[in-house]
């Protein structure tokens, strides 16, 4: 009986309260009490009610793509920007790179083996010969077996020893002297008859080599 009491009792002031609020809010109302800041914050409360949204989820996958939930505007946004700048190139000017041309060293010649410097430059007659020819022992002036490579010379001329370069011919040691050799004159020592034969006789420049 008596928490009936107490309940009823409770009841009624709420009743009261809540009618006193509404009086009052009603007459703030017709006296134009609500303030100008009141009014801004009660725009800004509904300004973010009505533009708020499911919030934006940014995710990679295991394909390297990128999936954005959520369908606002800030996310559709994020996609454009990101596929803007996967289908944008950026041109960077390509400086052309001046080519420099490779010369040589002086007093050099170029040889299968390279740059190879020399101290003298001659012109000279070219003729061949085997290594049988002459005596038919195959032993040069300087005791060493005539092969391709050996050279006959005049020692006046190109000292015994030396080594020279003949293009076409290549390099060669000048280790054989020869009745019909002297002055600017060179016998080259040929591999067969046939390779003599097609030398035969010709002009050739021959680099005394260091």
């Amino acid at each position: 009986m008596m928490k009936r009491k107490i309940f009823k009792t409770l009841e009624t002031i709420r009743k009261k309260f809540a009618l006193s609020l509404m009086l009052t809010v009603l007459a703030m109302i017709n006296t134009g009490f609500t303030t100008q800041e009141e009014e801004e914050v009660l725009c800004e409360v509904a300004e973010v009610e009505e533009t708020s949204a499911e919030p934006t989820a940014i995710a990679i996958d295991e394909n390297g793509q990128i999936k954005v939930s959520g369908g606002d505007e800030l996310a559709e946004e994020f996609m454009h920007v990101v596929e803007n700048s996967r289908t944008e190139t950026i041109e960077t000017p390509v400086e052309e790179v001046p080519t420099v041309e490779e010369v040589p060293p002086e007093n050099v010649v170029e040889t299968p083996q390279g740059y190879v410097p020399y101290t003298q430059v001659l012109g000279m007659e070219a003729t061949a010969y085997l290594p049988g020819d002459g005596d038919g022992a195959g032993i040069t002036a300087t005791g060493i077996p005539a092969t391709y490579g050996i050279v006959a010379v005049d020692p006046a001329i190109i000292p015994l020893g030396s080594r020279v370069y003949i293009p076409g011919y290549g390099e060669a040691l000048a280790a054989d002297t020869g009745g019909a050799i002297y002055g600017y004159k060179i016998d080259l020592c040929m591999e067969n008859y046939y390779q003599a034969m097609d030398f035969g006789r010709r002009n050739v420049t021959v680099f005394v080599l260091k």
